[in-house]
């Protein structure tokens, strides 16, 4: 008899283990499925440097999760942005708003091990590792039926609501026939940690060009979280590059702002390309996180808007009735989502488009804009939703208890 289940999560990463410990709290039947073995954390946490927003912060303190990391995460005191070519500049300090930082950086492998000890402390929690997600089947007497393969073989598993929070390439999306609208930005985004003459001090630098925005984020091991932005052509050539060649290109495009650039870790290169679901709801089904929207990183909104994702969710779950895969359930999350996800991917999406467009016409517009934003109205607009508190926020996000 195939096994039950209120809520089926497909896809341990970081949205939807993040989703299993929210849920844990609500007494509802989850099952968790997931491709990676145990003991092994799947492969999206890697070196990527992961920035929290605050709102996120609060969650995953709520949730216990923060307090399970093995590094100190780093604070983002302050935030300078720039681009090369264009005069003015955005300056903003958490202090100024009264606020100890705008965010901080977590290293994602870091965070893949915190979430993991989290999980293991939800014995309710039923996990299915290492499986594979096969298809959809029929809805029957109120379940969905979720076809699933391990080493055993095939078999079917029933779900009042199927969760798929797996990835750009999400195959929960691909059984429920949901379009997707595709955007390449033709640019490919290095990342990589790097140790400066001068350690970390709170300061993030960000530094727009005509190929992609390059950062460095301060970490809390003494070290920066390198992100560079790359034409598409170019890939191959900079991942070639000797690491003095690598932190030559660097310190050219970011200049002195952090003294001198000193020594490497190795490079991770992923391609740039938005990835948007035309719906976010099937029948007895959801999507999430980069299921839902994969988007430019620019601003690191991609696991903060995940992860509201999530919180949204769990917050319905905790008001609905027994049936967790209602349509009237759906379609209130949906609704609660709609403002949040338009204005992050259009935020995102669009700053990416401007800031890497090299028409001479569009600098000193460019220039205006970096000007206008340092002015204390449109800096208290960047600053709120920078930090997550963009639309209708979860109960979490807000610091309110769990």
């Amino acid at each position: 008899m195939s096994e039950r289940h209120d809520v089926l999560i497909v896809g341990g990463g970081l949205v939807g283990a993040s989703l299993a410990i929210a849920l844990d709290r609500l007494g509802r039947n989850v099952a968790l499925l997931e491709a990676s073995p145990a003991g092994e954390l799947p492969a999206v946490f890697d070196q990527r440097n992961l920035s929290f927003a605050a709102a996120t912060v609060n969650a995953l303190t709520a949730l216990g999760v923060m307090q399970k990391l093995a590094m100190p995460p780093g604070p983002i005191r302050r935030i300078h942005v720039s681009r090369a070519g264009d005069f003015g500049r955005v300056q903003m300090d958490a202090a100024d708003y009264d606020r100890p930082w705008f965010g901080q950086v977590v290293v994602a492998r870091d965070f893949g091990q915190a979430l993991e000890a989290r999980l293991q402390e939800l014995p309710q929690l039923q996990r299915y590792r290492p499986m594979r997600f096969i298809g959809l089947g029929a809805v029957v007497d109120g379940y969905r039926q979720v076809h699933v393969a391990d080493d055993a073989g095939e078999r079917v598993l029933l779900a009042r609501l199927v969760v798929g929070a797996d990835g750009t390439a999400s195959g929960v999306r691909d059984a429920l026939g949901i379009a997707v609208d595709r955007h390449d930005f033709q640019q490919t985004l290095f990342v990589a940690r790097v140790r400066s003459q001068r350690a970390p001090d709170g300061s993030a630098w960000e530094r727009f060009t005509d190929t992609g925005p390059t950062a460095l984020l301060p970490r809390g091991d003494r070290h920066f979280g390198c992100v560079h932005g790359v034409a598409r052509d170019q890939a191959e050539a900079v991942m070639a590059l000797d690491d003095a060649a690598w932190l030559q290109r660097l310190q050219h495009t970011l200049g002195w702002r952090a003294g001198r650039l000193l020594e490497s870790g190795p490079r991770s290169a992923y391609p740039l390309v938005q990835v948007l679901a035309r719906a976010l709801v099937g029948e007895r089904a959801v999507l999430l996180g980069n299921a839902a929207q994969t988007i430019h990183p620019l601003g690191a909104q991609g696991f903060n808007l995940g992860l509201r994702d999530a919180l949204t969710l769990a917050e319905l779950l905790e008001a609905a009735d027994e049936d967790a895969g209602s349509d009237a359930l759906l379609q209130a999350y949906v609704a609660r989502r709609a403002d949040d996800r338009q204005q992050t991917v259009a935020f995102s999406g669009g700053l990416a488009r401007l800031t890497s467009n090299p028409a001479p016409l569009l600098r000193p517009l460019r220039s205006l804009g970096l000007v206008a934003a340092q002015r204390a109205s449109v800096q208290s607009m960047l600053v709120g939703g920078a930090m997550g508190f963009r639309g209708d926020v979860p109960r979490l996000c807000r610091g309110e208890a769990a």
